[in-house]
């Protein structure tokens, strides 16, 4: 009865992230097919640090909107969540649950921590760097305009830092992990976090647009048809934030088998 107390709660997270437009109906959909799975691999708790991430990411979203609306002219993706968006935040996390729930293996549990945490890293990032007063820079060194994949800033940078322990610390309190345990998810969320910077850099798919001649990661602006420009044409957004996080988590996983 509790498993389907879960699953109705979850239809309800679904239910008002999409009236609050949050999630389109493909991303309130498959968080609830996320958040129920996860429930059933790590019960309560995963569910709840799968809720701070999100819930964490949705209000952060809103701070600063008048400074970020530059970012959303660079950015692939704005506003509410997709699926794909969901997806590449909760899919490996779901996975995790899945093998935790036929293994009771704890280092299905830490792949778990380390997917959230360094999605809530990136995603932290994200979301406070473009409120920096100086634009980020390449590893080149040069400036660019906030949003650019890629680039860092010395708050989107701390917010990294910040946002992994949020997750790392919150994983502690629900799951009560050894010390080493905490340092090993903390790490794991700030690496998943460099990857995607890293992957956005260097790999991700860059357009620009022909109307205002800007790179941008959008296949459409100012209503036409961008053209490719650079990294691999079929790797987007979503593609760097799943291919990072999962890295990470990979990484970790074999970590924590080989102690």
């Amino acid at each position: 009865m509790s498993v389907m107390y879960g699953i109705l709660f979850c239809f309800l997270l679904g239910y008002i992230g999409y009236r609050l437009q949050l999630l389109t109906i493909s991303g309130a959909v498959w968080t609830i097919v996320v958040g129920t799975v996860v429930i059933y691999g790590f019960g309560y708790s995963g569910l709840i640090l799968l809720m701070l991430f999100f819930g964490s990411s949705s209000l952060l979203s809103k701070l600063g909107k008048r400074r970020k609306q530059t970012v959303n002219q660079i950015v692939e993706k704005d506003g509410a969540r997709d699926g794909w968006q969901v997806l590449a935040n909760g899919g490996v996390a779901a996975l995790a649950a899945v093998g935790y729930s036929w293994t009771e293996h704890t280092a299905f549990l830490v792949l778990f921590l380390i997917v959230l945490a360094a999605s809530n890293a990136d995603t932290w990032a994200s979301e406070i760097g473009p409120l920096s007063q100086k634009n980020p820079f390449l590893f080149t060194g040069r400036r660019v305009p906030a949003g650019t994949s890629g680039a860092v800033s010395i708050l989107g940078t701390s917010a990294t830092v910040v946002g992994a322990l949020f997750i790392a610390t919150a994983g502690d309190l629900l799951f009560t992990l050894p010390a080493d345990t905490w340092l090993l998810v903390t790490a794991g969320g700030i690496a998943g976090s460099l990857f995607d910077t890293l992957f956005g850099g260097t790999i991700q798919r860059k357009f620009r647009c022909t109307v205002c001649s800007k790179e941008t990661e959008k296949q459409m602006h100012h209503d036409t048809p961008t053209v490719y420009v650079k990294g691999w044409k079929w790797l987007g957004n979503d593609g760097v934030n799943f291919l990072s996080s999962a890295l990470a988590g990979l990484i970790g996983f074999v970590v924590y088998r080989m102690w």
